[in-house]
């Protein structure tokens, strides 16, 4: 289907900019100068608190060289959940706009570090069920909003671009439905 590319394309896109943004990380052990691809990092001491592109954030998590020094994934979605399923059926809770991108980017890495530390299956499996517990959650509720005729003025500042686009699509294929069955011609 096209519209399913554009959305592929488009997360990509985004993604690539996510991974550029800045991810803070506590140093585990010394480092010293290094070059990665294009990034130059110096000397780095244990106990550092750092802001580094999240791509080079990854690869220092993964070696054990650094922790993540923000609020856990599986704690994020967590909240999520509880602030969706708290906003009521017929309202949508606000998300962060870069939340679907650092789901791919959690569940990569996770799936990844699960393979070399299966202790860390549980942990992960409980986080894909929350988060497939509130991708439907939202999906219903942008169905439901985009249905009917004037939606919320503030629609677009709760969901995410992928979720817009959704929402957009389906709001438009229903408004023109519903102006061919209703007027007649």
């Amino acid at each position: 289907m096209a519209g399913s590319d554009s959305v592929l394309q488009s997360i990509k896109h985004r993604e690539f900019a996510y991974l550029l943004s800045g991810a803070r990380l506590k140093i585990l052990q010394n480092i010293s100068k290094q070059d990665i691809g294009s990034i130059h990092l110096e000397n780095m001491n244990q106990g550092d608190i750092v802001e580094l592109p999240r791509w080079v954030a990854e690869i220092l998590t993964g070696l054990g060289m650094a922790e993540s020094q923000e609020e856990s994934f599986a704690s994020e979605v967590f909240k999520a959940v509880n602030r969706e399923q708290m906003a009521g059926e017929n309202q949508i809770a606000g998300l962060r706009s870069d939340f679907y991108l650092k789901t791919r980017r959690y569940l990569a890495f996770s799936s990844g570090m699960a393979n070399l530390k299966p202790s860390m299956s549980g942990d992960l499996e409980r986080t894909k069920t929350l988060l497939y517990d509130l991708v439907a959650l939202r999906l219903r509720k942008i169905l439901l909003i985009s249905s009917a005729r004037f939606p919320p003025n503030d629609i677009r500042d709760k969901l995410t671009p992928e979720e817009y686009e959704i929402f957009d699509t389906i709001y438009n294929l229903l408004q023109s439905w519903r102006r061919a069955v209703t007027e007649g011609s």
